[in-house]
């Protein structure tokens, strides 16, 4: 597996291609996949294709666009919204063959020719699995980002392991979100040299350090059980007695949310924590600007999903706000424990609870911390030179400076939405 560096980077792709980037997902359109839109709108403005089966707001990238691809059906006993194709025969088959019938495959393969399409990056593995055999066809070569979830589905879907193993034999590279991550791919049959591992990136001038309210704690993150939001309130719940200018602020919505209110009742929290919902990046960079610390105790799901690393977790960083969190997929490869944040097991909510006080009743240690955090996350995390390293991966040439990084509509184009993680 590759770790990239600052310097040079020979990737897979490293004979500069022409022509433009084709990216696959299953949607343009959700709010937590902001790394999808950030690679739609950012990684090659104005050479760009998008791909997917629900079309609905991709139009706003201004990229021509191949929507509605199918038939499409639910992976059995996968996430409903992952509308991959699967038709009976595919079924009987146990996994193996096309995911698209043949008109259809043509299809995408015609598309991606009309454009001349150069290089294809598909987001998530099972939209690489959707469109290898098109990409074959037209002779495109596919990389493909695994971040989180798409790399455990296998342990409780065979079919889909199988067609992942008939992928890693034609893709060019993968792209693995962590170093766990890419574990877990190689554990499914990906060679091992074909897996770099590369973090999404953020923007980090949209993060200047925290003013560092006393006692003000936020937290980014879809309400799911991943994400675990009802056990960083039972976390602050136990040391909100002793730290009465304790306050909480937590982003995102989900399935998780009436338990999360119901628990802050309970523990008559109503006045210390304060539920946002779903809110603007410009919104979630305030409060981090206020914030003293930065909480999510990520864990992997009854399903066993598990996520990458969470992007909030490094706009945090950049924000220079310690983080406490889980030792959970690739959140430890970034945050060190005790330099840059303080990490519990997952479900520890007692550890969690006391990682809190400590940082509360050291405010200097704190600030120490997130000054380690933002000096990491500008040097290693920083979208552009994770854009530019995944431009060297995929061959591709770097954008001329005027339009580089999603500079003018294309960059005005994205999505109103809270930093979320990856998504489930």
């Amino acid at each position: 597996m590759t770790q990239p560096g600052p310097g040079s980077f020979p990737g897979p792709g490293s004979a500069l291609a022409s022509g433009p980037l084709a990216i696959v997902a299953p949607s343009f359109n959700q709010v937590s996949e902001t790394f999808v839109a950030d690679h739609a709108r950012a990684l090659m403005p104005g050479a760009t294709v998008l791909v997917c089966q629900d079309g609905r707001r991709a139009e706003r990238f201004g990229h021509p666009v191949l929507s509605d691809i199918g038939p499409a059906r639910s992976w059995p006993d996968g996430p409903g919204r992952l509308r991959l194709a699967l038709t009976t025969p595919l079924r009987r088959r146990a996994g193996f063959g096309p995911l698209l019938g043949l008109d259809e495959r043509l299809r995408v393969a015609g598309f991606l020719r009309s454009h001349g399409v150069a290089v294809a990056l598909a987001e998530f593995g099972y939209a690489g699995v959707l469109v290898d055999d098109a990409c074959a066809m037209a002779e495109v070569p596919l990389f493909v980002c695994f971040r989180g979830h798409d790399a455990t589905m296998p342990e409780r879907i065979p079919s889909l392991g199988r067609r992942y193993r008939r992928m890693f034999a034609t893709a060019r590279g993968i792209i693995a979100e962590s170093g766990f991550i890419a574990g877990k791919v190689a554990a499914l049959g990906c060679p091992e040299a074909r897996i770099t591992v590369l973090a999404s990136g953020m923007e980090g001038k949209n993060y200047a350090p925290a003013a560092g309210e006393p006692g003000r704690i936020v937290g980014i993150g879809r309400f799911v059980e991943m994400k675990a939001p009802h056990l960083t309130v039972a976390a602050f719940a136990r040391i909100a007695g002793r730290f009465p200018q304790a306050h909480l602020d937590l982003v995102g919505d989900g399935e998780l949310m009436p338990r999360v209110r119901t628990l802050v009742a309970e523990q008559g929290l109503g006045e210390r924590v304060t539920l946002h919902g779903y809110q603007s990046h410009e919104a979630c960079a305030a409060l981090m600007a206020r914030a003293s610390i930065f909480v999510q105790h990520s864990l992997t799901d009854a399903r066993g999903n598990v996520e990458g690393f969470p992007v909030a977790i490094a706009e945090a960083m950049a924000s220079a706000l310690p983080v406490v969190s889980t030792r959970h997929s690739g959140i430890p490869e970034h945050v060190a424990d005790r330099v840059s944040g303080l990490l519990v097991a997952e479900g520890d909510v007692a550890g969690m609870a006391e990682a809190l006080a400590g940082l509360l009743a050291n405010p200097a240690a704190a600030r120490a911390m997130g000054a380690a955090g933002r000096a990491y996350a500008l040097a290693h995390l920083a979208r552009a030179e994770v854009h530019r390293r995944l431009r060297a991966i995929m061959g591709l040439p770097e954008p001329e400076p005027r339009s580089a990084e999603g500079s003018g509509a294309e960059a005005a184009a994205g999505p109103v939405a809270a930093p979320m993680a990856a998504a489930e």
